[in-house]
């Protein structure tokens, strides 16, 4: 057994808070997967800021759970997670071996405290991909400045790294040989390792979604699931769904989740206003963040998981957390062709790829999946058969599993790296600001 501190995102699901991130996901994804092997597990996660018509909402408890091997300190953003003196203090009561950041902001907060024992960053998805989208879309470089002030600390100073997906993890190597890390003393090293977004299968939950007294009987549901953030094409959504309503009079699209409160609150606002418009507007439905039980009774009632993302390198690079949840339920999900994840929809029959920004291919796909039950059905157990196979628990989070056992550091730990040696400290990383200007 290993004694392990996570800083990662909350709420944790076990918190039963209706909102859960994709990142609080990923958190309880490695928590969980530890625990299970037998480590004594202590997670710090913060709670990300919540609005309420456009104010700050205050909520400074922390909030403690303990149960056998693991521990939660469920804390706020300011007061504890950007604490340093707070962080060190609840990883050292906890006698932690090894500590793991997961999540860009999470990681950034470990390689702040220049833990002395072994860190693995955990590096979800492509934030400098994510970061880009945003400054595109709010005219705002700063953004991109903010990006790789997160990432260049784990760069420095993680011994391991996982990205989510295949290509994440070339994009890892890449930005490790642009500071200098790839040198004679890491050859041969294993930096990156890809631990795609993994899922706990519990049983089904057997709750009955609301929404559905709001549906005719014989309604066909396509399902979005989570956050309206930056990289996905609301645009491509609204007209190809509203065009397949034309079509298909059974039609009706139910979103969960909404605006990312604090960071994207426009996106969802946009496309509301775009369905508060439309012919249809009856048909289109949003129940918000959920309780886990009637999210899970939903996801089990849908016919069709929807999710469409823009041309960039974030869809290309990064992961797609809501497909994973779709496939768990054995959901057939009709997607972009972009993200690595949907290669699995493609490959093995698990669901239909559109390409990007082409309305009139999204309303036949749609029309095309739900006239044929038969083979609705054939993908939905596909979709299934991958989860199973690729993003259960152990299989997605094997990497760290392994690493788990015996942590270890880099060969390179206390060198600072050959090509950034005056950037590598903390009280340095505000020079891209002041590069951008």
């Amino acid at each position: 057994m290993t004694k392990i501190a996570i800083l990662g995102t909350g709420p944790l699901p076990i918190e039963q808070d209706n909102y859960i991130y994709s990142s609080s996901n990923r958190t309880w994804q490695i928590a969980k997967a530890l625990l299970e092997e037998g480590h004594r597990v202590h997670v710090i996660s913060f709670r990300p800021t919540r609005t309420k018509d456009g104010v700050r909402i205050n909520d400074t408890e922390l909030r403690q759970y303990s149960e056998g091997e693991f521990t939660l300190d469920s804390v706020e953003e300011l007061t504890h997670f950007r604490n340093d003196g707070f962080l060190r203090d609840r990883i050292e009561a906890s006698g932690s071996e090894a500590v793991v950041g997961v999540n860009v902001f999470p990681a950034s907060r470990s390689a702040a405290l220049e833990p002395a024992i072994p860190f693995w960053a955990d590096m979800n998805g492509f934030g400098m991909g994510e970061v880009q989208i945003r400054g595109f879309l709010t005219g705002n470089n700063q953004a991109v400045a903010q990006g790789w002030a997160d990432e260049l600390p784990c760069l420095v100073r993680a011994d391991c790294f996982s990205s989510a997906s295949g290509p994440q993890r070339y994009a890892l190597i890449g930005e490790l040989a642009a500071i200098g890390r790839l040198r004679p003393e890491t050859c041969g090293y294993e930096f990156v390792h890809v631990i795609p977004e993994g899922r706990e299968d519990p049983p089904p939950s057997g709750v009955r979604p609301t929404v559905l007294d709001q549906l005719p009987e014989g309604a066909q549901i396509a399902l979005w699931v989570g956050c309206y953030n930056y990289q996905f094409d609301t645009d491509t959504l609204f007209e190809g769904m509203e065009r397949a309503m034309d079509r298909s009079a059974n039609l009706h699209f139910v979103s969960t989740g909404g605006q990312v409160d604090g960071h994207n609150e426009t996106t969802f606002a946009r496309f509301k206003k775009q369905v508060d418009g439309s012919r249809h507007k009856d048909r289109f439905h949003f129940v918000g963040w959920l309780p886990w039980d009637e999210f899970d009774g939903l996801l089990r009632t849908a016919h069709l998981g929807v999710t469409l993302d823009i041309p960039c390198y974030e869809t290309e690079i990064g992961a797609r957390n809501r497909i994973t949840e779709m496939m768990r339920v054995g959901l057939p999900v009709l997607s972009t062709r972009g993200p690595e994840i949907s290669w699995d929809l493609e490959k093995h029959s698990a669901g239909w790829l559109v390409d990007f920004s082409d309305p009139d291919q999204l309303e036949e796909r749609l029309v095309e999946a739900l006239s044929d039950p038969a083979e609705l059905e054939r993908r939905a157990k596909n979709s299934r058969k991958v989860f199973e196979k690729f993003y259960t628990l152990s299989a997605a989070t094997a990497p760290l599993l392994a690493w788990a056992k015996n942590p270890q550091f880099a060969p390179d730990r206390g060198m600072r790296p050959l090509l950034l040696p005056e950037y590598s400290k903390p009280e340095k990383r505000g020079w891209l600001k002041g590069w951008l200007g």
